[in-house]
């Protein structure tokens, strides 16, 4: 079988052309990132450190990211308080029990002069299962984004505090 040339010839050139089929097809369908346009609304997506007890969340889309911190001022009552690397025009955030559910809006207040920190006073129990909805203003477009509250206790396997 290896002594005919048509075969040894296909065996070298057909992983050779899976390769370039697999890029041609990529470049071909791939999505292309654009700016965001004004009046425009965009989701941002939960990254990993959201799913699990890590103490802080970060949402994004593209190159627009917003870190989020829970912080717990007394009982029932807790602060959300978010990083953005672009000054925000403005920020709302609701706290509800299920994702099926809409809550009423709570404005947030910048506490810097250059509109990328952010906090609000929350009320509720601070369920880990609870739904935090975020709708924040950059550049005349909005982005909205929702993620559970699990990522608000900060628990490591080794017992210690490593922030």
């Amino acid at each position: 079988m290896l002594k005919n040339k048509h075969v040894i010839i296909a065996l070298i050139v057909t992983p050779i052309l899976a390769v370039i089929a697999y890029f041609a097809v990529d470049t071909l369908v791939k999505e292309t990132p654009h700016v965001a346009k004004s009046g425009g609304t965009y989701a941002l997506v939960s990254l990993p450190n959201c799913r699990y007890p890590s103490g802080h969340c970060t949402l994004k889309n593209n190159e627009f990211k917003l870190e989020l911190s829970v912080e717990e001022v007394g009982v029932n009552v807790f602060t959300l308080n978010m990083a953005s690397e672009y000054p925000l025009q403005g920020a709302k955030v609701a706290l509800v029990e299920a994702a099926s559910e809409t809550g009423s809006p709570l404005e947030m207040q910048s506490i810097d002069a250059n509109q990328q920190q952010w906090n609000a006073k929350l009320a509720g129990n601070l369920n880990p299962n609870s739904i935090i909805q975020l709708v924040v203003a950059a550049n005349d477009a909005f982005y909205y984004g929702e993620t559970e509250l699990v990522f608000s206790q900060y628990e490591t396997s080794f017992g210690k505090d490593f922030r």
